[in-house]
């Protein structure tokens, strides 16, 4: 018989996962927005973790309640789930400014694959084999969406860094979720991420410094046709730079009701939605070839989805269960 609370924290579930949904997609459109105008991907990437302290900070003082300190028995666990951060952060914003919208979802929709991956390795469950034809077709949508992509929409460049991004994702999601489960009795999802915003923007400043782009920035050159900054172009850079540890928020929340793959699998929605209106909203040349692609992508996440949720597809007799 179930108990009292499973409904309540499937309800919970729910509404976390439609507002990560919400916010993912929001995140990522106002990020492509801002390096039209402004193109320092990893320097944002700081001034976004920065901006997400300073909105934590006046919690923690009205609160204290909420504030943790690491305890020694994290800094290990917690060190590398803050790299894979800083890279999924880092490379995910390189990609974005390099990368259509269309094609940099598509390339993220390989998150389950790289995250299944990596929970067979650190659980041993197999998968059933349908589940990995899925996950080839799923991967042959992104190649195809990158054969049907324009130069101005694609480069080598954004690709290595998405590619780079997804499989630092799934180690992130792996990760971050054996953590909460371990400390969020002790630390509580704020805390938790505001160490996670202050860890990740001391990774990221030595690249942001050494690629000049922390003073492209915040002192752009003369002859650089956004030299001054408007007021509503900082407006939008503060806003979005903050904006993106509301994402951070939004999936460790989600991460408390759901598994790893769960968190991955919540992207087929964020990647339908981002596709679609960033199609739209930033006149991305749509060819047959970039519609097929995108198509099966969109197609091969939704049976993937189907086949997780639905059970139809047991792991193999020699797998272990994930609990």
């Amino acid at each position: 018989m179930p108990s009292k609370s499973e409904p309540q924290n499937s309800q919970a579930a729910a509404w976390a996962f439609c507002f990560l949904t919400f916010i993912a997609v929001t995140k990522t459109l106002l990020t492509k927005l801002v390096f039209k105008h402004v193109n320092t991907p990893v320097a944002f990437s700081v001034l976004s973790c920065v901006a997400t302290i300073l909105c934590i900070l006046p919690v923690f003082l009205f609160k204290r309640s909420m504030f943790n300190w690491l305890s020694r028995d994290m800094y290990t666990g917690f060190f590398y789930v803050c790299v894979a951060i800083a890279v999924d952060l880092g490379c995910t914003n390189v990609a974005i400014s390099e990368l259509s919208v269309a094609f940099q979802q598509c390339i993220k929709a390989a998150s389950p694959a790289a995250t299944i991956i990596l929970e067979t390795i650190v659980t041993g469950k197999l998968q059933h084999p349908v589940v990995y034809l899925v996950i080839v077709i799923l991967c042959t949508g992104t190649v195809i969406t990158g054969l049907g992509s324009s130069d101005y929409d694609s480069s080598f460049k954004g690709i290595v860094m998405m590619t780079t991004a997804v499989f630092a994702g799934a180690f992130k999601y792996v990760w971050a979720h054996s953590m909460i489960r371990t400390f969020k009795e002790k630390m509580g999802t704020l805390a938790f991420t505001f160490w996670v915003e202050v860890f990740v923007a001391a990774m990221l400043f030595p690249w942001a410094y050494l690629n000049g782009e922390i003073g492209e920035l915040f002192w752009p050159s003369a002859t650089d046709d956004t030299a001054s900054y408007s007021t509503m172009d900082w407006a939008l850079l503060w806003f979005t730079a903050a904006y993106g540890g509301v994402r951070i928020y939004s999936q460790f929340v989600l991460l408390q009701f759901t598994s790893a793959t769960t968190l991955a699998l919540s992207n087929v929605t964020i990647q339908a939605f981002t596709t679609i209106l960033g199609i739209w909203l930033f006149h991305t040349e749509v060819t047959q070839t970039l519609a097929l692609g995108v198509a099966i992508t969109l197609l091969a996440s939704g049976a993937y989805t189907y086949i997780k949720v639905s059970g139809q597809c047991a792991p193999s007799s020699g797998g272990k269960a994930m609990h």
